[in-house]
């Protein structure tokens, strides 16, 4: 096996291994729950698959499963000390990051492309779903959307681990203040929000399913996102080498 690989399984037992990841199963069905909530109740009137994901998924649930998982996958090892055990050896700090944000993303992803397919779906399958649109590929292209979020935040939030002993903290700001409020407001803000690229993405999917002022262009802006964080992590990780040595 790989150093990567060797990494990635630690990471996934120590993941699997806490009380969190019930949390996080919760926290997954609550689009599920809802969207049984909203079958069992609907009334006359349409029905927007891309505003009801939106609404609970992208905006709420995708960043807080993935600031769990993206702080816990480093960050526990770095105060707790354990991460040492790895720091010590001679393995490149970017190999470290990326099998932390593949860890961290795939079970975000696990976890809420299932449940956001299930929950457009039980949406879609109401008579009065919003006329013109096509619900069941708007699902699976905010599915794919969120695919993709999974693995931003999760860098971002390792990022974070890394650079602040505060990171939760952070992270939880960031993704309710930032994501959930001043980046819908502030012109211009959008092009740095990750729920604008998940949104990007999907309207560039399914331009029926959701509304995105960065378009097409979330695709470039989400590979940069993504490479911008995996490095401010991994060059932070290699001072922090430096230091514990100290």
């Amino acid at each position: 096996m790989t150093i990567f690989g060797e990494i990635a399984q630690i990471t996934l037992r120590a993941l699997l291994g806490r009380r969190r990841t019930l949390l996080m199963l919760l926290l997954a069905a609550i689009p599920i729950l809802v969207g049984l909530l909203v079958r069992a109740n609907a009334r006359p009137g349409p029905v927007d698959v891309g505003a009801f994901l939106d609404a609970i998924v992208i905006r709420v649930v995708l960043p807080l499963v993935a600031l769990v998982f993206g702080t816990a996958a480093l960050g526990s090892e770095l105060e707790d000390g354990t991460a040492v055990h790895v720091l010590t050896k001679p393995i490149r700090r970017s190999t470290i990051v990326l099998a932390k944000i593949t860890v961290a993303g795939t079970l975000t992803a696990a976890l809420l492309v299932p449940s956001t397919i299930v929950a457009g779906m039980l949406i879609a399958g109401l008579l009065n779903t919003r006329p013109g649109s096509d619900p069941i590929t708007a699902t699976f292209a905010i599915g794919l959307g969120v695919l993709v979020g999974s693995y931003l935040y999760a860098a971002i939030f390792v990022a974070l681990s890394i650079v602040t002993s505060r990171g939760l903290l952070v992270g939880l700001g960031y993704a309710l203040i930032w994501e959930g409020i001043l980046a819908g407001l502030l012109p211009g803000s959008q092009v740095f929000s990750v729920r604008e690229y998940v949104r990007g993405i999907a309207e560039t999917l399914e331009p029926s399913s959701i509304e995105s002022i960065v378009g097409s262009s979330a695709v470039a802006y989400a590979a940069i996102a993504l490479v911008t964080a995996s490095v401010i992590a991994s060059l932070r990780l290699a001072v922090y080498e430096v230091r514990g040595g100290e």
